[in-house]
């Protein structure tokens, strides 16, 4: 069974990672509210694929990222099974377990005894794997896949809400770096219809050449015009 502190940790999830500074913070929220929840777990990671690469982009501490990256570069392990398949993943003792030839012995080598994965869902598919690793043999029973899958379910919901949150504070960002980038070369245009007595048109052009020229961005180029104007150089 959950405590009533646990499930209080789950209920405030999603609204605590999207008090983090960033998206990669607010994955990290989850692995350490995993910890202190999930009885048995001793160590808990994130993993998904980005750019066509399995990643970990969240760890509770150095050892599960360890982990997970040995699993990406043995190619196996309960983590790739749990994303290939949308399925649960339990290794009850990593020593024994003939699944996974190369990386059980050495996950066992590095302390680990036990794991359990749980997929990560958003739109019907499967996008990530919540890792939980003990130090001990058969850490997680049913009670224990029960409370983690759980935190699976609101974990999938807090990424989902986080990666939105998140990518829409970097595209307003992006359209208020968009928004004073026009501003800055309407002016250097401005400037150079005043200058050069041209049209804005053919100062948009001018400004575009100096750009190929010095091999600079357009923003910087009407940047510096405008600062030396400015200056009345």
């Amino acid at each position: 069974m959950v405590s009533s502190d646990a499930a209080l940790a789950l209920a405030q999830l999603a609204g605590v990672v999207l008090g983090a500074d960033d998206l990669p913070s607010a994955l990290t929220r989850v692995t350490l509210v995993a910890v202190e929840v999930v009885p048995g777990c001793d160590a808990c990671s994130l993993t998904m694929r980005m750019a066509g690469r399995p990643e970990a982009p969240a760890t509770s501490d150095a050892w599960s990222r360890e982990l997970d990256e040995l699993q990406f570069s043995e190619q196996e392990g309960p983590c790739l099974d749990c994303m290939r398949e949308g399925s649960i993943q339990r290794v009850r003792d990593f020593t024994d377990d003939s699944r996974f030839p190369s990386y059980g012995p050495r996950a066992a080598a590095q302390g680990a005894r036990s794991a359990l994965s749980l997929p990560l869902t958003a739109d019907g598919r499967t996008v990530g794997a919540l890792n939980l690793y003990s130090r001990q043999p058969a850490a997680f029973g049913s009670e224990e896949v029960a409370a983690g899958e759980l935190l699976a379910a609101h974990a999938s919901l807090a990424v989902q809400a986080a990666t939105a949150y998140y990518s829409s504070v970097e595209l307003a960002a992006q359209m208020r770096d968009a928004l004073v980038s026009r501003a800055v070369i309407e002016q250097a245009k401005g400037v150079l219809v005043a200058q050069q007595q041209i049209a804005p048109d053919d100062a948009f052009a001018l400004l575009t050449r100096l750009s190929q020229q010095s091999n600079r961005k357009l923003r910087e180029v009407a940047a510096a015009l405008v600062d030396s104007a400015a200056r009345g150089a």
